[in-house]
Parts: structure tokens; sequence; C-alpha cells
């Protein structure tokens, strides 16, 4: 989507996606837009992405569940792409489920902490992952967070981390343009 969803939808969504994964045993860690918020960005969030400690094992049950919860499943590659949409509040907000299927996903799970996001208190990753998770695909957001959050990043877990998945010189980029 390219236009925010409001926060009602936001939150409305959020809601439901978090009953449906909590009721199938797989309760969700924040990563994306409402993460890179709950650490200091400004930025609207314009969709939902949920971390889940799940594999391809439980899809059905987690598809389903959605479904009950009034989310739809978006055609496409991605199995857990889904959408909700609310007729009455007027707006409808995309929600991506990732499934925690590498160690370093596993270990994002780990590391999370329950923190604010919107008006609900769910596991967030934590800051250092949030970044690494996005160094790749959000520039902007990784340098917002390192500028907002530079006395408590682990630096030297992010090299670590960043160095394994052959993203150093990509963050170390970005954390030169974040220092400026």
């Amino acid at each position: 989507m390219n236009t925010s969803p409001s926060p009602d939808v936001l939150l409305k969504a959020l809601r439901k996606i978090t009953a449906a994964l909590q009721g199938v045993g797989h309760p969700p860690v924040v990563i994306g837009d409402l993460a890179r918020q709950a650490w200091g960005s400004k930025r609207d969030a314009t969709s939902i992405q949920l971390l889940v400690p799940s594999g391809e094992a439980e899809r059905g049950a987690i598809l389903g569940a959605a479904r009950g919860e009034g989310l739809q499943q978006e055609p496409g590659p991605a199995p857990l792409r889904l959408k909700y949409a609310d007729a009455k509040l007027g707006g409808e907000v995309g929600v991506d489920l990732l499934e925690a299927s590498t160690p370093f996903l596993k270990q994002v799970i780990g590391r999370a902490q329950r923190g604010p996001v919107l008006q609900m208190t769910l596991p967030v990753a934590s800051c250092d992952d949030v970044i690494l998770l996005g160094v790749d695909s959000d520039r902007d957001g990784v340098i917002e967070l390192l500028r907002a959050n530079a006395g408590r990043i682990d630096a030297a877990y992010l090299k670590k981390e960043a160095e394994a998945a052959g993203t150093f010189d990509r963050l170390k980029s970005a954390w030169q343009e974040a220092r400026k």
C-alpha cells in the first residue's frame, strides 16, 4: 500500500492478527514499521509486519485463525501476506507475517522486549534487530534509528550479525550517514 492507513485501522488489524496468532500458540514479535515507531521513528506505519515462531507446518492453522478474525490472504508468492479491510472505519492495511525460519530470526524472537505498540503492549524486536532487518530494504529508516538510539545500540552485535548476513558494508554506510 502506498498510503498510510488510519491509526484506528492499524490498531484493529493488529489486535485481530495478534488474537489469531496467540490463539494458535504463535505469539508474534513486532518488526517493520511498527517496531521502528516503538524505537522512536516519526514515520507513519504503512503496514503491519510480524515475526512468528512457526514454519510451513503451521501455516494452515495460522491462515484459518486469521480468516476467523476477518483477515484475507493476498494472492502472490508470499504465503503469509494478508490484508485487513474495515468497511466501517473505511480503510485497509497489509499484514505480513514472517516465519522464524533461520537461526537469526529465531534469535530475534528470543531478544524481543515487551513494549508499547499503538495502544497495545507486545514483544518488539530489539532496536539492533530492527536495524539489521531493515538494512537491505529501508536505509532511511535504519539511519533514523541509528540517530535516535545511538546510546543504546550494541555495535559489536550489529557488526557480528551484519557480517554474518553479508550486509556489513551497507550497515557501515548507513552508520556513517547517521553520524553526519
